[in-house]
């Protein structure tokens, strides 16, 4: 992906160094979608609360390419990696074009919570706008228009060649957008170094 991303972070428009981010998970690559002797799977464990055909569809996209491609990673400066490890931040998929040349994100910042024993299933959960930080005084800001990176903020992530360098999988992002957000939602996103993602660089363009 550094092709693709022409060599610096897709949010902040830094160049090097950065590092190349997986959005699913490198260390949950060998994660298999049947019951094991501990009970559910992981991804039987989503089950429980998605659609057969919206998991099946998150499946699909990873089970089909892997973690080692393109379709599963993304250009991230150093410190943005690490809030992105940390669930500090989300990007939710909004459109892809019909040439599969640019895909849309809209970026939020995920406000901590206090780590509860329980959640309450029929809150809606608040994701303010504007919000220029996230947990722990952090912050990221744009070279490109020289401000903080708020909550709100639509990012275009663009290929020359959707076949040899293809943008990152709508499916799999969604799942993140989904998965960050109940992560900080169950104040665990302290314990996310667990699924740190820092495996071997993929060498993918």
């Amino acid at each position: 992906c550094h092709e693709r991303d022409q060599r610096k972070c897709v949010l902040t428009k830094a160049g090097e160094p950065y590092d190349v981010a997986h959005i699913y998970p490198f260390s949950m690559r060998y994660q298999s979608d049947t019951v094991g002797q501990q009970g559910l799977s992981f991804w039987g464990t989503l089950r429980l609360f998605w659609s057969k055909e919206r998991i099946d569809s998150w499946y699909n996209s990873i089970s089909s390419f892997g973690t080692e491609f393109c379709h599963n990673l993304i250009s991230l400066a150093p410190h943005a990696h690490a809030y992105w490890t940390r669930a500090y931040f989300a990007l939710k998929p909004i459109s892809l074009s019909e040439d599969k040349k640019r895909l849309d994100v809209q970026f939020f910042w995920l406000p901590p919570r206090s780590r509860t024993p329980g959640v309450d299933i029929l809150q809606v959960p608040s994701l303010p706008e504007n919000l220029d930080q996230g947990p722990n005084c952090t912050a990221l800001h744009s070279l490109q228009t020289d401000k903080r990176i708020c909550s709100g903020d639509e990012f275009s992530l663009e290929t020359d060649d959707p076949v040899a360098r293809p943008l990152p999988d709508f499916s799999v992002l969604e799942m993140q957008w989904f998965l960050h957000r109940i992560t900080a939602m169950s104040g665990a996103a302290e314990s996310q170094d667990d699924l740190n993602d820092d495996g071997d660089d993929s060498d993918n363009d």
